[in-house]
């Protein structure tokens, strides 16, 4: 049987019309999505700026990079010089598994070095104060074991409901 130049039109007129409104679709979806992240993470500046209020900061803090790591650590703990070790810690790893990578890049190898084994331990290190330290910011709010259990499955909820909850800030529990 043969096919016709017009049946051949219609077939590629259905098909292309099928990817049309599947690419709307991912389209749409896509756009839904985005607006719903940006929504949520205004939420959460929103949360983390009454967390900075309630505990006698200024909000603006909150929205500083690194600085407003600092003014946490300041919130939750009475030595501030865990701060300096967690972010010195944070470098040094980061430092430490880029030249790794740089190097087994050089080399054409896609194996983990020496450096970028000490420089993953490193961070995570840093990444175990950073807990202890979350776990510290509830403790200054008066909050226990199992928010910082819910901190860890689920972080941003509990930061929207402890920056809009009814916590008071009692200061650091060294």
């Amino acid at each position: 049987m043969e096919t016709t130049g017009s049946a051949m039109a219609d077939e590629t007129v259905v098909a292309a019309s099928a990817v049309g409104g599947l690419m709307g679709f991912i389209m749409s979806s896509l756009a839904v999505v985005g607006v719903l992240a940006i929504a949520y993470y205004v939420l959460t500046i929103i949360a983390r700026w009454k967390i900075f209020t309630k505990a006698g900061e200024a909000g603006w803090k909150s929205i500083v990079p690194i600085y407003n790591e600092f003014i946490e650590w300041k919130l939750s703990w009475t030595n501030i010089n865990l701060f300096w070790a967690y972010l010195g810690l944070a470098i040094v790893g980061a430092v430490l598994t880029t030249i790794d990578a740089q190097s087994a890049a050089a080399a054409e190898s896609g194996s983990l070095g020496f450096l970028g084994i000490v420089g993953i331990i490193v961070m995570l290190a840093s990444a175990v104060l950073k807990l202890v330290q979350e776990y510290k910011l509830f403790q200054s709010f008066g909050k226990g074991l199992a928010w910082f259990i819910g901190y860890i499955f689920l972080n941003s909820i509990m930061i929207l409901v402890l920056g809009f909850g009814s916590a008071e800030y009692e200061g650091p529990q060294d």
